[in-house]
């Protein structure tokens, strides 16, 4: 059995190598012995052998800190010091973020990239400055509140190679990811023209961010493009709350009253879900008697009942590789080219909400 001191010395290097450390400091030897339940000696003995591997150095003031530099006695395929990522996201439950998360969870995981998720609860929370202090590169995305000047500076000035997700700071010289830009509306809206549909109202329940408002301009433009018509329904919550109960409320109060729409166009998936519901419930079947169809951005939209007609996830290996490149650079360079990457197609899910209307429309004509 190996003795006490390397088996912790091997599970600090673990917590190490997965990036456990990174916000925060590694304890201090007496601390780190209550933590683990050791004494004091095999704790100090631990941290020795880090220092001795060039896992770890120790500072002026006596803290223990993750070297920079390749450790010398680190097996050959860890000999090289991994790119350090942050997906960094506001800290309430999407879909949309954990599907996103997933995608470039995988692609750094396919390229030996050291990826973890941060998380945020408003602009000011000081562990924002504390991950662009302690990563290569971010992906961040965005919420529903506006960032301030202060903040905004921060992120055009900081030398972590910073990269937003769908949220739109291109403005300042920062560039972005989208997998659900406001271009994969008209394909939806066209998708409801082709089945005879004009009359296409739009249901937000989605905070009023940048990105909910140019989708809900996108189907107004759409909609005109089309030769069609339709109201907005734009009642969003307030941050962190629910979006998809309150679709459920606001399209059950409008279907008790008078709903003429033939078609509902949702800013994104879960206020699809909320919306179907409530047809429901009021005796309105979803892609019979009313079309629905969304911006898709959870993944969950085809296992739903009935499956809802949505933009799907985009494939952007592509784009994510350039991304990776650009945030292994030794020191932060200006991004080279278009700022916006963005798939050349936008996959579409064709689902249940929509694909029984056509038959409907042949029924009455016949």
């Amino acid at each position: 059995m190996k003795p006490q001191y390397i088996q912790i010395a091997e599970l600090l290097a673990e917590r190490i190598h997965y990036g456990d450390y990174l916000l925060t400091e590694i304890p201090a030897t007496r601390k780190l012995a209550g933590e683990l339940g050791v004494s004091h000696i095999v704790a100090r003995k631990a941290v020795e052998k880090l220092i001795a591997d060039g896992l770890c150095c120790r500072q002026a003031n006596g803290r223990i800190a993750i070297s920079h530099s390749e450790p010398s006695a680190a097996p050959a395929a860890e000999s090289v010091r991994r790119l350090r990522v942050a997906i960094l996201q506001p800290s309430f439950a999407s879909n949309y973020f954990q599907r996103c998360g997933q995608v470039l969870e995988a692609s750094a995981e396919s390229r030996r990239i050291l990826c973890r998720r941060v998380f945020f609860v408003h602009w000011q929370d000081p562990v924002v400055r504390e991950t662009l202090q302690n990563f290569d590169g971010i992906f961040l995305f965005g919420s529903s509140e506006t960032p301030e000047v202060a903040e905004l500076k921060l992120f055009r000035e900081h030398r972590t190679h910073l990269m937003t997700v769908d949220f739109d700071l291109t403005e300042y010289g920062i560039p972005r990811l989208a997998f659900f830009a406001a271009e994969c509306v008209p394909p939806l809206i066209d998708h409801l023209a082709t089945l005879g549909i004009r009359r296409i109202d739009c249901i937000n329940t989605q905070p009023a961010d940048v990105e909910t408002l140019r989708r809900i301009e996108a189907w107004s433009s759409a909609v005109s493009r089309i030769g069609g018509y339709g109201t907005l329904h734009n009642e969003p919550v307030e941050s962190y709350a629910d979006p998809t109960r309150k679709a459920y409320a606001l399209v059950a109060q409008l279907a008790s009253r008078s709903l003429d729409a033939e078609a509902l166009f949702c800013t994104n998936e879960n206020i699809a879900y909320g919306v179907s519901r409530a047809l429901l419930d009021h005796g309105l079947r979803p892609g019979r008697d009313i079309a629905v169809c969304a911006v898709g951005d959870g993944g969950n939209a085809r296992y739903f009942s009935p499956s809802i007609t949505c933009a799907e996830m985009p494939d952007l290996t592509q784009e994510i590789g350039r991304a990776f490149d650009w945030m292994s650079l030794p020191e932060r360079k200006v991004w080279d080219g278009a700022l916006t990457l963005r798939a050349a197609r936008q996959p579409l899910f064709f689902g249940e909400s929509t694909i029984h209307y056509s038959q409907k429309k042949e029924k009455v004509e016949a």
